[in-house]
């Protein structure tokens, strides 16, 4: 055996992989004598097949399968051996590579392309900036908030007369024209705010309608969008193109709320165990709280920011030709040439990505352990328990959950995944300089819109690829 390499480029090299007798014949000998012992050939006994002819009936399949096993080993091992860090698959090349015969005693050589990592240097430190968008909560938004959760605390009545706010619930009943019933209509349960009726006059109707009276409607009149009336009337698709679509309401309840006073008890209700006594203490903790609720957003936007501004400041060099060969006869592969040339530019900077990535995996060990998995998927239980209350037995029963959890890979993986970008947004902001910038909640949303709509008219997506090496 023995292999060699030659470079043919800055960062490709072909591997030249001799293949001699001696590597092979005994065990192709081996096997064939296997062969020979249980083959069943019309004209002789179980095992008297003579040696002759058993080679010359499987000789040729059983030197090429144990070559590819060669062939297989000898290249992985070579790889690793020489700390090759390589791109993609080795290639064979088939122009140096001969037609192998599989004759008794052929010498064979082997060729393959490689595609080497390059080298480059890592720009993560305080030189880098990055800007840190954080979303400004103004008043509105906290009164948003505020009047959100009064509702959701709030007391419910049913009055006699409606409000213009109300909920109201009854029977729709289509009808045929002429007005009457139409035949086979069943009366349909609906519900819906007074709030979302936009037609003046008919909200109007509406309110002064008493219990179990009787209102004609066409159905956008009383709900918000085509898609809803659909929904709640039960109705066929293209229903609604009828211009003379009509049904009868009949008015069956009438649904008050009253949002939850702003006093200590709503307070102490939303915030247990907090001290506030006051509304401004109260609107300050909301905001507060807002703040924190876009934190997750924020931090998506700044890993997106600062992949963008790791990828724009390393300069990596590419071995594009053999790359796009890669791409070309990789198995998994259905894209033609003309469609590789054109996605090329994103799939080389998704390639950047994944080098500096592992770069930085490697310089920094970032790395989740089976413990911290683990201790996501006991913290994710017990977050409604304080762990203090859990007592021996129920901790027993826990983990016995949590050893089932582990079984299923899909889900591990994704909490693995989950962890080690955290971790990863943790050494970003530790090691680059942030700069923040407040911004509104529409003007954020317009930031992380035109990123996104930058992305796709690159085609590149960032996709993260841990190499677990």
């Amino acid at each position: 055996m023995n292999i060699t390499r030659e470079n043919t480029g800055e960062l490709t090299a072909t591997i030249k992989i001799e293949i001699s007798p001696e590597d092979y014949q005994e065990v192709v000998t081996k096997n064939l004598k296997d062969y020979q012992r249980k083959a069943n050939i019309p004209g002789f006994r179980p095992g008297k097949v003579p040696f002759g002819m058993v080679k010359k009936m499987y000789g040729k399949a059983v030197m090429a399968d144990e070559v590819n096993k060669i062939l297989s080993d000898r290249l992985s091992g070579y790889l690793t051996e020489e700390k090759l860090d390589i791109l993609g698959n080795p290639l064979p090349n088939r122009e140096k590579t001969k037609t192998a015969l599989f004759e008794d005693g052929e010498t064979l050589d082997f060729y393959f392309d490689i595609g080497l990592s390059p080298d480059f240097k890592l720009h993560l430190g305080p030189e880098m900036e990055v800007d840190y968008y954080q979303i400004k909560v103004d008043d509105k938004m906290v009164e948003g908030y505020i009047e959100d959760t009064r509702k959701r605390n709030g007391d419910y009545t049913h009055p006699e007369v409606a409000g213009e706010a109300d909920l109201l619930s009854g029977e729709a009943t289509e009808l045929k024209a002429g007005g009457m019933t139409a035949e086979e209509a069943e009366p349909k349960k609906i519900f819906f705010s007074l709030d979302n009726v936009n037609d003046k006059e008919i909200k109007e109707k509406l309110i002064a309608l008493k219990k179990e009276e009787v209102l004609l409607f066409k159905p956008l009149e009383f709900f918000e969008t085509a898609e809803e009336a659909t929904k709640q009337l039960n109705l066929p698709a293209g229903a609604l193109s009828n211009p003379d679509l009509t049904f009868s309401f009949r008015l069956t309840g009438i649904t008050h709320m009253e949002p939850a006073k702003l006093n200590a008890e709503f307070y102490a209700k939303v915030y247990p165990g907090e001290s506030i006594a006051t509304e401004a203490d109260f609107r300050e903790r909301v905001r507060k709280d807002a703040a924190a609720s876009f934190s997750g957003e924020a931090d998506k936007l700044l890993f997106q920011e600062i992949t963008k501004s790791l990828i724009d400041l390393t300069e990596i060099e590419l071995p594009d030709e053999f790359l796009k060969r890669w791409l070309y006869e990789h198995e998994e592969n259905k894209m033609s040439q003309e469609e590789i040339i054109q996605q090329y530019p994103a799939f080389a900077k998704s390639m950047k990505w994944q080098l500096i990535e592992n770069r930085i995996i490697k310089e920094h060990e970032v790395a989740v352990t089976e413990e911290e998995i683990r201790g996501y998927i006991r913290s994710y239980m017990l977050r409604q328990v304080s762990q203090e209350f859990v007592d021996p037995e129920m901790a027993k029963k826990y983990e016995s959950i949590v050893d089932s959890f582990m079984q299923n890979q899909e889900q591990v993986q994704k909490i693995n995944d989950q962890l080690f970008d955290a971790k990863l947004m943790g050494l970003f902001k530790e090691k680059v300089t942030l700069k923040p910038v407040e911004v509104s909640y529409e003007e954020f949303i317009k930031l992380v819109s035109s990123r996104h709509d930058h992305d796709h008219e690159h085609e590149h997506e960032h996709d993260h690829h841990h190499d677990e090496s």
